[in-house]
């Protein structure tokens, strides 16, 4: 038995939390820490939201992607609460988390929009870095899991009018088809292994979200669109993907529909045999899974430049390759399609950085290392 036990309180969202869940289940079974999953019913409504100009706005919005944890040092007989923000939008920050944790680890950190929420805080900012969804086959408390998420959710969504029968029925369902994708989520061991490409294809496949109302969305499907374009047209032989077809990219990019699968295990296969991968942004400037996936696979990638901070930068020239412009995108592929060394270079670091920042046992471990301040062991 580890000195060291971290208590996984219950989260209203599973998908991006799966990420911590199995650097915790991992650390676990090398034995490290002891884990135990128990069951939180708190609503930890609150959303604190600050924009460029450092103004706080306070509203009672839910922040379902902060998940809550605590870290028990036997040996001192010390507790750690901690909170992990997953949320797409740099400028929100739970409340809940702010006013009660020790420590808040954020994916989407900018340093400009943290430091004035740290002013109205308890908990110490810090980075989290990239993150993706994935499980670990030394899961357990997969009933408290569910419980949590339906009875959070369902006490979230509860409000006594008319409509009160109706809105239950309507959570629900929502969060039984979240259940049910969730448990298809790709084991950590599919991305601890990796191939050399068999073919000199290049690759984005992307998707389209649920409606471009939004103004953030629609930029980013017509700049996804562009994209897939381009590519088509300047290596016509060697592109693979395009959009998953989904109702918002049947009616609107029908001519950019992919010709790769899309189903979670069918990609990352198709993904490991391309050499060259074009990473874009997510919503709001998050960072998205795809960057993690592609590190894990030690492709060669051409990405648009990142605006989150990461406990340690992704460098030009030695992980990947920035691009700002379709003519810099375009000359950057030609590059590393006639460069066999930098290819190699970069495909050798991208492996590297995965390995030593991203896997979720290595990021965790550094996360309860950084609050404990001495190593696990």
């Amino acid at each position: 038995m580890s000195k060291y036990t971290v208590i996984i309180h219950t989260p209203q969202e599973l998908n991006h939390s799966s990420y911590i869940q199995t650097g915790l289940f991992e650390l676990e079974k090398m034995g490290l820490v002891n884990v135990e999953v128990q069951l939180y019913l708190k609503k930890n409504k609150g959303t604190l939201t600050v924009d460029r100009h450092g103004t706080i706005t306070k509203t009672s919005r839910p922040h379902p992607k902060t998940s809550f944890y605590t870290l028990i040092d036997s040996s001192s007989n010390t507790k750690i609460s901690f909170a992990t923000d997953l949320y797409d939008f740099a400028e929100h920050f739970s409340k809940a988390a702010l006013m009660n944790c020790d420590y808040y680890f954020k994916r989407n950190f900018e340093n400009e929009l943290v430091v004035t929420a740290q002013k109205d805080s308890k908990a110490k900012i810090q980075k989290l870095g990239i993150t993706f969804g994935n499980h670990s086959q030394f899961k357990h408390g997969s009933f408290k899991f569910y419980l949590g998420l339906f009875v959070t959710n369902l006490r979230l969504n509860s409000k006594w009018d008319r409509y009160f029968i109706k809105r239950l029925m309507k959570t629900y369902k929502a969060q039984q088809k979240h259940w049910q994708f969730i448990n298809t989520s790709r084991n950590i061991g599919r991305f601890e292994s990796y191939e050399s490409p068999i073919e000199e294809s290049i690759m984005f496949q992307t998707r389209c979200f649920l409606h471009e109302r939004d103004e953030d969305v629609k930029q980013i499907h017509q700049q996804r669109y562009h994209i897939i374009k381009l590519l088509k047209q300047h290596f016509p032989d060697s592109f693979m993907g395009g959009f998953v077809p989904s109702r918002v990219a049947n009616n609107n990019y029908s001519d950019a529909l992919t010709n790769v699968p899309s189903a979670p295990e069918k990609y990352l296969d198709a993904m490991k045999k391309a050499k060259i991968v074009i990473y874009t942004r997510g919503l709001a400037n998050s960072p998205a899974w795809k960057m993690a996936e592609y590190l894990s696979q030690a492709k060669v990638i051409i990405a648009e430049p990142l605006t989150t901070e990461l406990p340690a930068p992704l460098v030009e020239g030695k992980e990947l390759l920035y691009f700002n412009t379709d003519d810099e995108l375009i000359k950057k592929i030609e590059m590393v399609l006639k460069d066999q060394q930098l290819a190699a270079h970069l495909s050798k670091n991208a492996r590297t950085y995965f390995e030593t920042h991203v896997h979720p046992v290595q990021n965790v471990k550094r996360i309860l290392e950084l609050m404990l301040k001495k190593p696990l062991v």
